[in-house]
């Protein structure tokens, strides 16, 4: 936390009720997880479906945190936490009693960022979203004081955490926005007053928790409402198959983006190297702004690019300054990382994965073994969280690897068994190249992965976040 909190302000941000301590006093820094606190942290134990940060209220009081608050049905054990500080004055503890302490954290985020008013950007979609926000990044902190979330700090807790990391100094705030459910995206937009929005594309992720696509793009809708609170504006994916269901449904202003010369903000591709990094116009209107090449492989970061640049360009960033952040950017590990090894070349792009997603890192995989004359070799573990469907949309994925003639598939997990089905389906028995193998899990393949893979192959390694799919890199 870069600015110091007096409990007093604390007190009238979240109404809750202070236990202990002075209401003059000041938190220069708080903590959500009792492993990593610091001396003098504020402690807020946060309760999820699996842990309980209530257990870790005296682990943290023994790291010498500064104290910690509680939700108010855990009262009984206030006691027995009083018990356990035996060499401090409770007095000297600041003890807070709170309703539910993740809308405690929440609460603070919200009035934080309204206190020093930097111009705040939100950017939110299925697919592309991370890519995104850190080419973003990249642009605007050449020439201003940012903050932003990091890596996958896209939730109601890594977004308040981020915010606590600004400061009077800070220009621009630039969050990720995640979503499992409705009202998410109204949340995390609310806490964030966001003055600029973005939704990258609308694709089959978490339905789970929604009937169908439309619900989606109607939840990645829900950035507009603040945005037309704060007459802010909200830049689109032109090319994405809901922009205009979008567009129909908002209020605030909106903005395209897209491969189209004859809306705001475009590209035109030119070439691409032979890992799939493609060069590009960047225009404005019909005004060509830069040519730049993008340093991540990949049809859909052209998107991803012309995102970033729509925004910057939106915010009056000049076009050397455009070129270079694009350029220069770092993109995020696990996210269309390329990987050398023993002759093999990985696309590891591990970190998520849904059926848009899966598409694009196919696509990356196919162009980039055609320039470079290498088998293609797809690893594919389950796409988690997709509802009734699952089984089908599994199915289709492997369709569209033998569509695109991936050389070798291999099919990891329970759910990926149904990638093999589609892409057996879909296979032309005529081209003896083509092979598809299937493993329960990882252990199965740990033991088969070294006769199945040879020289000059290039492999994506791709599935959703709890397969842990990065763990076959070593494999490899």
């Amino acid at each position: 936390m870069k600015e110091k909190l007096k409990i007093k302000d604390l007190l009238s941000w979240t109404k809750c009720r202070l236990i202990s301590g002075n209401p003059e006093k000041y938190i220069c820094s708080i903590s959500t997880d009792s492993r990593t606190i610091k001396n003098g942290d504020f402690f807020i134990p946060i309760t999820g479906e699996n842990y309980n940060g209530h257990d870790f209220i005296e682990a943290s009081l023994r790291k010498n945190a500064c104290g910690f608050v509680f939700e108010s049905k855990y009262n009984e054990k206030l006691k027995l936490w009083e018990k356990s500080i035996k060499t401090k004055n409770l007095n000297d503890l600041i003890i807070l009693k709170s309703q539910n302490n993740l809308s405690f954290l929440n609460n603070i985020a919200y009035n934080y960022i309204r206190k020093f008013k930097p111009t705040v950007i939100g950017i939110t979609g299925s697919a592309g979203k991370t890519t995104a926000k850190n080419l973003l990044v990249n642009i605007l902190s050449k020439k201003r004081k940012i903050g932003f979330t990091p890596g996958n700090y896209n939730t109601e807790i890594g977004v308040s955490k981020s915010i606590l990391e600004i400061d009077s100094k800070t220009d621009i705030f630039i969050a990720e926005l995640g979503m499992r459910g409705k009202g998410q995206i109204k949340l995390l937009s609310d806490i964030c007053n966001l003055n600029i929005g973005a939704i990258t594309a609308i694709g089959q992720s978490h339905l789970a928790f929604f009937k169908d696509l439309r619900e989606i793009a109607m939840a990645k809708a829900e950035i507009a409402e603040v945005l037309y609170r704060n007459n802010g504006v909200l830049f689109l994916n032109n090319d994405d198959q809901f922009s205009d269901f979008i567009e129909k449904k908002v209020s605030c202003k909106t903005i395209r983006f897209g491969r189209n010369n004859n809306i705001a903000f475009n590209f035109i591709e030119k070439n691409t190297d032979d890992m799939g990094r493609f060069m590009f116009d960047l225009l404005k209107g019909s005004k060509k702004i830069a040519n730049i090449k993008l340093n991540v492989p990949g049809y859909h970061n052209l998107y991803n690019a012309c995102c970033a640049a729509a925004i910057a360009l939106y915010l009056d960033v000049d076009s050397k300054t455009i070129k270079e952040g694009i350029e220069e950017a770092i993109i995020a590990s696990s996210r269309m990382e390329i990987i050398k090894r023993k002759g093999k070349i990985i696309i590891d792009d591990c970190y998520n994965a849904n059926p848009l997603s899966v598409k694009r890192a196919v696509d990356a995989l196919v162009l980039i073994s055609k320039k470079r004359n290498m088998r293609s070799v797809a690893i594919i573990g389950d796409m988690l969280e997709l509802g009734s469907n699952s089984s089908g949309l599994h199915r289709e994925i492997g369709g569209y690897l033998s569509e695109k003639k991936v050389d070798v598939l291999i099919a990891v997990g329970n759910l990926a068994g149904d990638v093999c089905k589609g892409f057996k389906n879909n296979i032309n028995f005529n081209n003896s190249k083509i092979r598809y193998y299937y493993f329960r899990d990882k252990k199965e393949l740990s033991g088969k992965i070294g006769n199945l893979l040879k020289n000059r192959d290039l492999i994506l390694i791709k599935g959703s976040r709890a397969n842990r799919m990065e763990d076959i890199i070593n494999l490899v």
